[in-house]
């Protein structure tokens, strides 16, 4: 009988192992206990991992040692004292919104701040997690965790069981509606103060903001608010796709929407959520 080779410690499969330990030991605590927020820190930071390592486990190792990346490989370096060490949780997620279209720059933030909270807690006299309300940061932790388990092509029920998924849908609901509240309130917000200026006011702006919309520095759409030529922001999403066309190399960049700004009617709008319940989320 041959023997079972035991599972490279930066597997995918390790760490979703003890991404699920820790997410057991997260919900065997009170709401409203430091604890609570505590491993489910860890719990993030193990689902990253995972998440990264499902793609290579190079991805996870420390890349200022070729050492890590030669362990990540499946062998053993022959360097003296040597320790293997993946990379920091912070870069871990950085990666992440490069390679992942779903893990928007408000999930990095989300993720890069809660990872962070619990180094507070581990390093230093601080208390972090002491009094966070849920509702600061629930919601936030499970549209995450929702993104990386999908990567995964799992489902939150399997970490954090059929009833808890179930709550866990619905605070995630709830976080889409209040940003659609929000951006609706702040469009129709900047319409009313739109429509009380002079017919030539506004044609003089909207003549101004599409000159100054110019394609060099953003998307061109139209505001949702007055109509005029306005500006989408973004950030890019996978690789280059690059084709010859009419005898010319013509290069294309996907690009995730993060920021609007109109500049007739003055209407902005920061994060993907919002940008998504305005009409304006397509990549």
């Amino acid at each position: 009988m041959s023997e079972q080779q035991t599972p490279h410690e930066w597997s995918h499969g390790q760490f979703l192992n003890k991404a699920q330990r820790y997410a057991e030991k997260m919900l065997a605590q009170d709401r409203d206990s430091w604890e609570f927020g505590f491993w489910s820190a860890l719990a993030l930071e193990m689902l990253a991992r995972a998440a990264m390592s499902s793609i290579s486990p190079t991805l996870v190792a420390d890349s200022s040692k070729w050492e890590n990346l030669y362990y990540a490989l499946g062998h053993d370096p022959t360097s003296k004292k040597f320790s293997p060490r993946t990379a920091a949780t912070t870069d871990i997620l950085k990666r992440l919104e490069s390679i992942m279209p779903e893990f928007t720059p408000e999930m990095l933030n989300f993720a890069v701040t809660h990872s962070e909270r619990r180094n507070s807690e581990l390093h230093s006299g601080s208390l972090p997690f002491d009094e966070l309300g849920t509702a600061k940061w629930l919601p936030q932790y499970y549209s995450v965790m929702d993104s990386l388990l999908k990567f995964l092509g799992c489902d939150l029920a399997m970490l954090f069981g059929m009833d808890e998924a179930k709550a866990a849908k619905t605070l995630i609901d709830s976080l889409l509606d209040e940003a659609s509240k929000a951006v609706r309130a702040s469009i129709n917000g900047h319409n009313t103060v739109w429509k009380e200026k002079s017919e030539d006011t506004r044609e003089e702006l909207s003549v101004r903001a599409k000159t100054l919309a110019s394609r060099r520095i953003g998307h061109r759409v139209s505001c949702p608010s007055c109509g005029s030529t306005a500006l989408l922001h973004g950030s890019s999403i996978g690789s280059p796709q690059t084709s010859i066309e009419d005898d010319q190399i013509v290069e294309r960049q996907s690009m995730l929407p993060t920021r609007f700004e109109c500049f007739a009617c003055e209407l902005k709008i920061a994060g993907y959520s919002r940008l998504s319940a305005s009409g304006l989320g397509d990549s």
